[in-house]
């Protein structure tokens, strides 16, 4: 395929250099380009012959009758890897117009093979982006269809990359547009942008060696390259750094779930990552998801607040969180012997079943506390 555009480029810019008509026909031998506006659509019957054959004409003086043309001249079919998509003609002596035919037919393909080119990749991308775009936002997504070597390495899943929700608070034409252009300008080889709407897309981050190797050093670089006004009054959630079809999809639901919080929050801009409000996130799901589960947890919490024996237990726990589990830091702040907090330890654990001295029962207090504040 030809495009007419780049075709009445070349014959524009030929006729002008060598002072002849020039024109460029399609597969089909109908002139899509020319010096001569008046014949574009036309059939040229001797270039179609050139197409059908592959063969180059020359049309001397003696041989216009015989062809059907007004002039003598070249005809040479536009041809790349074995395919021919057209002709260019030239009008003049054949033997003085030859070589430099040749020039403009060399040019041609040359624009051909960049067309051709041009719309592999952008297949290629909106296959990948189609894809993409299937898995994330596919609920009932079935990971074993998904699994394959060659689909992992062609989606560029292979090496480590994090998902990022990028959300404007504004419908200006001209603010949508300037985030299209900056997040393409900030595109690397290998990052992947799906777009939801003008306002919001899913940009995935990967490894690169300008953006620095570690996550923090990641996170830096993607962080200030965002730190312009484009980026004004845009809500920026990175989830985890992951690999793989199913990280893919963990590390779009985290940043997901963290932007959710953030607009339960009323904080509308700014670049956030999951793990920096992983817990709060986790306490945002489960009010949202199982509100049941909410509101067990926080009964059992408020038992520690409301028993009439003992009035500190609740600055207990908060202490004990604050120095995160540490018996002695925990005796310290609250002034008291560590004998004490062993009691009232123990204390948490006889009212709640959650005991502090265990993993499961200091995070299952934890999210308890903060899904309480949250609740007040």
């Amino acid at each position: 395929m030809i495009k007419q555009h780049w075709a009445q480029k070349v014959v524009k810019k030929a006729s002008s250099i060598i002072k002849a008509e020039v024109l460029i026909t399609n597969r089909g031998g109908q002139i899509i380009a020319t010096s001569n506006p008046d014949r574009v659509g036309e059939v040229h019957q001797a270039a179609r012959h050139s197409i059908e054959r592959n063969l180059p004409i020359d049309i001397e003086l003696e041989d216009m009758s015989f062809w059907n043309v007004q002039h003598p001249g070249v005809i040479l079919p536009i041809e790349l890897h074995g395919r021919v998509y057209g002709a260019l003609l030239v009008s003049g002596n054949p033997d003085e117009i030859r070589a430099y035919s040749h020039l403009l037919k060399l040019h041609a393909e040359f624009i051909v093979e960049e067309e051709l080119e041009h719309y592999s990749r952008f297949q290629e991308t909106l296959s990948r982006t189609q894809m993409l775009a299937h898995i994330l936002f596919n609920p009932d997504v079935y990971f074993q269809n998904y699994q394959r070597k060659s689909l992992v390495e062609r989606l560029g899943l292979n090496d480590e990359f994090t998902v990022a929700l990028i959300s404007m608070q504004s419908s200006s034409k001209s603010k949508t547009t300037a985030l299209r252009d900056a997040l393409l300008a900030l595109r690397l080889p290998g990052d992947d942008i799906v777009e939801i709407s003008p306002q919001e897309y899913v940009y995935i981050v990967k490894s690169n060696p300008n953006r620095g190797k570690s996550h923090e050093e990641l996170i830096d670089g993607f962080d200030k390259n965002v730190q312009n006004e484009v980026f004004d009054r845009t809500l920026i959630t990175l989830g985890s750094f992951t690999t793989g079809i199913k990280g893919l999809v963990q590390s779009y639901h985290e940043a997901r779930s963290l932007q959710s919080l953030l607009h339960d929050l009323k904080i509308q801009e700014g670049l956030h990552t999951y793990k920096s409000h992983e817990l709060a996130t986790i306490c945002n799901n489960i009010k949202k998801f199982t509100p049941e589960n909410e509101t067990t947890l926080v009964a059992n919490y408020k038992k520690l607040l409301h028993l009439g024996e003992d009035k500190y237990l609740g600055e207990t726990i908060e202490a004990y969180f604050r120095n995160h589990g540490k018996l002695v830091k925990t005796a310290n702040d609250l002034f008291i012997h560590r004998n004490t907090l062993n009691y009232r330890i123990k204390k948490i654990h006889e009212i709640t079943g959650w005991d502090p001295n265990t993993i499961d029962g200091i995070v299952l207090l934890r999210i308890a506390q903060l899904l309480y504040e949250g609740s007040e």
